[in-house]
């Protein structure tokens, strides 16, 4: 005899709270180039245009949400704006509102997309690898090694 598991199929992904951890926060500060800081740990950004930028680092946080199974929540900072989204593990990405909800909307949704840096070909922020020319993180804006907020170097 099996146990009877029941289970609510009418949660929508808005009627739960998107969890801070990991801590994530993303600054664009200028055209080209911004910080995405997963956890105290800073991961330099650049891109050729600020579009680019943003879905790069949109890419990062989509496979941050994939390892975890579920959205992660994104606090973003651009020209002295500040907001917080849900990446969600399947690339769309949502508002946040101010319990940390995501905001439901009655249209259909897709995942973001960009175009690889080798090729040019468009990728879903969930590729790890172009689907023209096999590029690995074919969205990837990472400018330098990531470090540790506690390991920055001294700037005098």
């Amino acid at each position: 005899m099996s146990a009877a598991i029941n289970v609510d199929t009418t949660a929508r992904a808005d009627d739960q709270p998107v969890i801070s951890w990991p801590k994530i926060t993303a600054t664009i500060m200028g055209e080209t180039d911004g910080t995405l800081v997963i956890n105290d740990v800073v991961h330099p950004c650049w891109a050729p245009r600020t579009d680019v930028l943003r879905t790069g680092m949109i890419a990062r946080c989509a496979a941050t949400a994939i390892t975890l199974r579920r959205p992660v929540r994104v606090e973003i900072t651009e020209r002295g704006q500040s907001w917080s989204v849900a990446v969600r593990p399947d690339g769309i990405v949502q508002e946040l509102d101010k319990s940390g909800r995501i905001v439901s909307t009655d249209v259909d949704l897709l995942p973001v997309e960009g175009c690889c840096r080798a090729c040019g070909g468009s990728n879903p922020v969930t590729a790890r690898h172009c689907s023209g020319c096999g590029t690995a993180e074919p969205l990837g804006v990472l400018a330098a090694e990531p470090y540790a907020i506690a390991s920055q170097p001294d700037r005098q």
